[in-house]
């Protein structure tokens, strides 16, 4: 089948939920988190589980940024926030069963990506342009096999508009043959239109809520329902 767009092009992959499962993984800690704290303490229903949580979890990514470790510390905080009746030491080593399954477990890649990535990467430049931790993140895609298909991995605290120019600037990107390719249209579609690339959304079933906004009405954003389908582009 011939490619939509043809041609040598750099294409830029976002990882956590578009290479591989991620966001799930926490939407599973938060409910074990969840109903540890109602058992220590009953008046902490789940929305306010939540927002102790949250509270905590943006404290820390400005100053730590994404990724499990991070999260976990959340968790922690949450639950000296949450505990009542000498009920603080199970509930923090409650905590600590969460985040040693949730800091080990893998991540499997999503539905075709192996595959689609090794052709891909025969035609085309890639780039891994992901938030979160760096040695988490290199980790991850070190177990994935899919290490050396990318010529570059950037990991930076937030991917907006401005993080955007930079890895134009640095990786010697040509605006007008890039793409970026991701789940979420906060962080991968939103500031790589802005910045002036193209991108190509791939909806995830559970997408993080907070990376989640309306797409800017552009035509240089292309929707695909499987990641499969990003030969038919390229």
């Amino acid at each position: 089948m011939n490619a939509q767009f043809p041609g040598p092009r750099h294409l830029i992959f976002d990882a956590d939920d578009t290479l591989w499962d991620s966001n799930i993984h926490f939407l599973e800690a938060f409910a074990e988190f969840s109903a540890a704290a109602a058992r220590a303490n009953p008046a902490a229903n789940r929305d306010a589980v939540a927002a102790a949580v949250r509270r905590a979890e943006i404290e820390l990514i400005e100053t730590l940024g994404y990724g499990r470790r991070p999260y976990v510390m959340a968790l922690h905080r949450a639950a000296e926030e949450l505990a009542t009746n000498g009920s603080a030491n199970r509930l923090h080593a409650a905590v600590e069963r969460i985040g040693e399954r949730l800091c080990t477990r893998e991540c499997p890649l999503l539905e075709g990506v192996a595959e689609t990535v090794a052709v891909l990467a025969a035609r085309h430049r890639l780039v891994l342009f992901t938030k979160g931790q760096r040695d988490e993140q290199i980790e991850k895609l070190a177990r994935s096999g899919l290490t050396d298909y990318f010529s570059r991995v950037e990991t930076p605290r937030e991917k907006d508009v401005g993080a955007y120019h930079r890895l134009i600037r640095d990786a010697e990107l040509r605006r007008e043959h890039t793409w970026m390719i991701g789940n979420s249209p906060r962080s991968d579609i939103n500031p790589a239109v802005r910045a002036g690339l193209r991108a190509v959304y791939i909806a995830h079933p559970h997408t993080w809520e907070l990376e989640d906004e309306e797409l800017d009405a552009s035509d240089r954003i292309v929707q695909i329902g499987s990641f499969r389908a990003l030969l038919d582009l390229f």
